[in-house]
């Protein structure tokens, strides 16, 4: 029989935020966002803890930000290293485990199935992770753990980005406690758009779906999205029941989609180009992490 798998979501806190805090000590104790100080027109690409405590949002313009926060401090981006230091970062992964997979510029999957034997439990591997990367560039992560990729990230949305220790294991039979209660929207890969319409399904909790009979929700599918639905509701209602096949496989993110839900307003452009800024910078990281591994 095989071993139960053991994987990791482990994400970086405000990571353009945390590497410019690490290289700007003067900064500890204040609120900070990336954008470009010179166009109060500009948008907000990222905000640390400290600044959103105080009403900062992701792509929102910095005259807005401002008027909230008078006192925040907007950092000129640097790509270049912010790509340097999550490369930094997952080959601090790579001292634990082969197998790390790039989700993003800051979110990194790890299997750690088989690294027990040299480093303890999982719990115990993410707590000494933790400790080497804030260590080492002064950036503070957080950690999903289960069995599947999609209960580890999960794990990390929902909880472990809330828990006082930053990390929190979802076992695969606890899932109707922990996962089943929360609010549909909350559920991986669903953005507004579709939250709506599964609520006018009498959806409203991950429970509800993952209860949800599979020819019924293809049925329903069917009647709003159209004869080729079933492959979407299978997908939904796997996720709301935590199956997941997936591998971890080391490489570019390939056919990955990035569901991010964009309000409609006449902001709507400019929160776009913040969106795609940080796809750009995912892709990125991801073609880095390759390279590295050629050279």
């Amino acid at each position: 029989m095989k071993p139960t798998r053991s994987i990791a979501l482990i994400d970086c806190q405000s990571f353009y935020a945390s590497v410019e805090k690490a290289a700007h000590p003067e900064y500890k104790d204040m609120p900070v966002a990336i954008g470009d100080p010179e166009r109060r027109s500009g948008i907000i690409l990222a905000a640390c803890p400290l600044a959103k405590a105080k009403g900062v949002t992701t792509a929102e313009r910095i005259g807005e930000a401002l008027s909230k926060c008078p006192d925040l401090i907007i950092v000129r981006p640097r790509m270049e290293e912010y790509l340097r230091v999550s490369l930094q970062i997952t080959n601090i992964y790579r001292t634990f485990t082969d197998l790390v997979e790039s989700f993003s510029i800051d979110e990194q999957f790890l299997d750690v199935t088989g690294s027990a034997a040299l480093f303890g439990s999982p719990i115990e591997i993410a707590k000494q992770i933790q400790m080497k990367v804030m260590m080492e560039t002064g950036v503070y992560v957080r950690a999903g753990i289960s069995s599947t990729k999609i209960l580890a990230k999960t794990a990390c949305d929902n909880f472990a980005k809330k828990h006082p220790e930053g990390i929190f294991v979802l076992p695969k039979e606890k899932i109707a406690e922990f996962l089943w209660p929360l609010p549909i929207h909350q559920m991986y890969m669903v953005a507004s758009k579709m939250t709506r319409h599964l609520m006018m399904m009498g959806i409203q909790s991950i429970g509800d779906l993952a209860s949800r009979d599979l020819s019924k929700l293809k049925q329903q599918m069917r009647s709003k999205f159209g004869k080729n639905s079933d492959i979407k509701a299978e997908y939904y209602w796997r996720i709301a029941n935590g199956i997941d096949d997936s591998l971890v496989s080391p490489g570019l993110m390939e056919n990955k989609k990035l569901s991010v839900p964009v309000e409609r307003s006449r902001h709507t452009n400019i929160r776009k180009l913040g969106k795609c800024v940080s796809c750009f910078l995912n892709f990125a990281a991801s073609l880095a992490g390759v390279l590295d591994r050629m050279v």
